[in-house]
C-alpha cells in the first residue's frame, strides 16, 4: 500500500522522515506530498498515526494506492 500524507504541516516533516517517509516534488506523477509504501495490514496504524500526529484530525481520509507488482517498479531501471 502507498500512503500520502497530502498537505501534512511543514513543521512535521521530521516526524514523517523518522518514519521512513519520502517527499515527491510531484514530478513522477505521484502528488506533491510525502508518501510511504507499507504492507497493507499494517494500513490502520499508518492512518491512526497521520490522523493523530500529523493532521490531527480523527475524520483525516489520507489517500491510498493500492499496489501491484507492476505498480510498485514502474520506471525503475
Amino acid at each position: 500500500m502507498r500512503i500520502f500524507a497530502e498537505n501534512a504541516p511543514f513543521d512535521l516533516k521530521e516526524l514523517l522522515k523518522a518514519r521512513s517517509y519520502r517527499w515527491s516534488d510531484g514530478s513522477d506523477g505521484r502528488p506533491k506530498s510525502w508518501w510511504i509504501e507499507i504492507a497493507e495490514e499494517s494500513m490502520e496504524e499508518e492512518l491512526r498515526f497521520l490522523r493523530s500526529d500529523i493532521y490531527r484530525w480523527k475524520e483525516a481520509d489520507p489517500p491510498v494506492q493500492r499496489l501491484t507488482a507492476f505498480d510498485r517498479f514502474r520506471g525503475r531501471r
